[in-house]
């Protein structure tokens, strides 16, 4: 009695606060976690910004020193001479080149070392693309690559695209003709101001290593990694040191740049970006599904990462994912280290307690012992019984009071004795049989209106009418019923309708709906009241399956195969018990018209839904639209025949219904 109560309220209220103070700790974690994913991503997202408008920017000088006339594109010389001169001012650029109708290419390119070379192919050296070292003024010296003749450069993203689309757009990723390097080209069309035709195509180019080198250069936590992907999962960069390509040098190919082969994310050799991946392809299924930015979990070797992705976009064709991960290592360090001592806190106080509860009962059990032995003896029927009075002064009055009471009883024990069992045996034959007769009274109210509308009958004497926002309502009518009723006996008639309503009524209760009433042949039931629930559209599908699969199987109940129509709608509704006798639980509203609409003006052996509740069983059930159809007072609506489950969502309950 002291030692355990005092033990268990001890260690519950450390346990409280150590597990309050991890949780805490975990909240404070994630929302670390986040601000630091995000500010991660947003520094991401504004680097690029200002990379990618780099070569738009280098086309808007082009433009304005053509604009001056101080560059003439028709002089291949020229144009080279000047982007050459460009370079120092871009040093975030690999190339810039001017592309010609004529199939020429002039352009100038910064080498991994950082060395300016030219590059040219024209009519005078056949068409070759041919590499040259500088001057310090920009001129030809050295050739140190020379390609087969007749290269077309009007055939490469670069010139294609903005050519097709007549503006400033990206090209698509291409391998560097070394195969070493992946870039990213970005292109302009010139057009000639009197006619208008095609002069060529400015194109400036980026080293996706630049990319790489400033994720690399990100602190992300102590251990976090990033990477960019397109939306077709192929790498652009990533923090790590791995390639987003791949590089086959034994492969036997005519140019060195047909070695290249682009990496896909889902196969990286890095665990962290493979999984990080993987779980966005569990998570959205197409990376082409996410259009904002999110932020999940998943796990790598038992440890839990946090990852955060967000679009990435330009209006020049740019459309990248940025993805951020960090270990929860690097937060959960610290915070497993307070978990530790915070449980040995807790053992530390419950031994405490336990020694101060054995103290402390020492005294107080002698005199506690003294009166149970006295009151077991009492209730052996041995009342001649005296304690000895405690010391401690509460015991002492409790002593002393129940020897006084141990002789007030014993006088009186007897004269009551009698009395009490008359008067028991009185009080319970009353109470059985006023609980018989309640249990009458609830049963037979729960067998007319719902659980909670018969409680609070009961309870208050009153059940107003409710607005419910939304509810589904099922309409059933048994298809040629009236001529059936003209060629059997009243009781077989009644009998059969018995049984299908019965099977029916089995199905409100294994999905939880509610039975409203049956009008001869026709059966009304209800989802979503009285007690809202979320799944009511599905659980009123369900119950339609199931009747029509009933009704198939089933055999011989009037002579004859038997087929039903059925209607479904959702929408708000008034439900309620009115008036003071013969009450029943009913619905009202537009929504429970066009329900009943829907089953007179549907098809035997079909389920009609409206639009309303096609829009909620969409995703997990098999509809066909009907099209169009004149309702009564509604005018032309567009319905839908259900049609069942759709597979791997629902489980099939046909072997139920035949059971029911």
């Amino acid at each position: 009695m002291l030692i355990v109560p005092f033990v268990v309220q001890t260690v519950g209220a450390v346990a409280v606060v150590g597990y309050l103070s991890y949780r805490n700790g975990q909240k404070a974690v994630n929302d670390v976690a986040t601000q630091l994913r995000n500010d991660i991503s947003d520094r991401i997202q504004e680097n690029l910004t200002y990379l990618v408008a780099i070569p738009f920017q280098t086309f808007e000088s082009y433009d304005a020193t053509l604009s001056q006339n101080r560059i003439d594109l028709n002089n291949g010389r020229d144009v080279e001479k000047f982007l050459w001169k460009q370079l120092p001012a871009f040093p975030h650029v690999a190339a810039t080149v001017f592309v010609n109708a004529n199939q020429e290419f002039f352009g100038a390119e910064r080498q991994e070392d950082g060395a300016l070379v030219i590059r040219a192919s024209e009519v005078e050296n056949n068409h070759t693309l041919t590499t040259y070292t500088s001057s310090p003024e920009g001129e030809r010296r050295e050739i140190t690559n020379a390609g087969k003749p007749n290269w077309d450069p009007r055939k490469r993203p670069y010139y294609k695209i903005p050519v097709q689309k007549k503006q400033a757009v990206w090209g698509t990723v291409y391998p560097h003709i070394t195969g070493e390097f992946l870039y990213i080209a970005a292109g302009k069309p010139i057009y000639t101001k009197k006619t208008g035709d095609l002069q060529g195509v400015w194109m400036t180019s980026l080293n996706l290593v630049m990319f790489g080198d400033f994720l690399s250069k990100l602190k992300i936590g102590k251990t976090g990694q990033s990477f960019i992907l397109e939306r077709s999962g192929e790498m652009i960069a990533t923090s790590t040191e791995e390639k987003p390509f791949k590089n086959y040098p034994e492969k036997v190919v005519e140019l060195p740049e047909q070695r290249v082969e682009r990496l896909n994310v889902v196969n990286s050799s890095n665990a962290i970006t493979q999984k990080a991946s993987q779980a966005l392809l569990e998570q959205f299924h197409d990376f082409q599904n996410i259009q904002a930015s999110h932020q999940l979990k998943f796990t790598v070797d038992g440890k839990n990462y946090f990852v955060q992705v967000a679009p990435f976009r330009d209006s020049k064709g740019i459309d990248w994912l940025v993805v951020v991960t960090i270990p929860e290592a690097d937060f959960m360090n610290q915070i497993n280290a307070n978990t530790q001592t915070t449980i040995l806190l807790c053992l530390a106080t419950l031994i405490m307690a336990i020694l101060l509860g054995i103290l402390t009962a020492r005294r107080i059990i002698r005199p506690v012992e003294r009166i149970t032995t006295a009151s077991e003896a009492i209730a052996e029927g041995n009342l001649n019984q005296q304690v000895e009075v405690s010391s401690i002064i509460e015991l002492g009055k409790l002593a002393n009071v129940f020897n006084a009471m141990t002789k007030q009883l014993k006088d009186s024990l007897d004269a009551l004795h009698l009395a009490n069992e008359e008067l028991e045996a009185r009080v319970e034959q009353r109470t059985g049989e006023l609980r018989q007769e309640k249990e009458k009274s609830e049963q037979l109210l729960l067998n007319i209106l719902p659980a909670e509308i018969a409680d609070r009958l009961m309870r208050t004497n009153e059940s107003p009418a409710e607005h419910f926002e939304e509810a589904t309502i099922l309409f059933a009518d048994i298809v040629g019923f009236t001529s059936i009723s003209a060629r059997i006996e009243p009781l077989q008639l009644v009998a059969g309708l018995n049984q299908i309503f019965s099977a029916f009524d089995q199905l409100t209760e294994k999905y939880g709906l509610e039975k409203i009433k049956t009008i001869g042949d026709a059966y009304m039931v209800v989802g979503g009241l009285p007690a809202s629930r979320p799944d009511h559209c599905e659980a009123i599908a369900n119950m339609a399956l199931d009747m029509q699969a009933y009704m198939e199987n089933v055999k011989n109940i009037f002579g004859e195969s038997l087929q039903i129509r059925i209607g479904i709608n959702t929408g708000p509704v008034i439900a309620g018990v009115i008036g003071i006798k013969k009450f029943i639980y009913d619905l009202w509203g537009d929504a429970v018209n066009i329900a009943s609409r829907m089953e007179s003006h549907g098809k035997p052996g079909y389920i009609q839904v409206t639009d309303a509740t096609y829009l909620k069983l969409q995703n997990k059930y098999l509809l066909e639209p009907r099209g169009t159809i004149e309702v009564k007072g509604r005018g032309e609506m567009m319905t839908y025949w259900l049609l069942g489950r759709r597979e791997g969502i629902l489980a099939a309950s046909t072997g139920e219904v035949n059971k029911c």
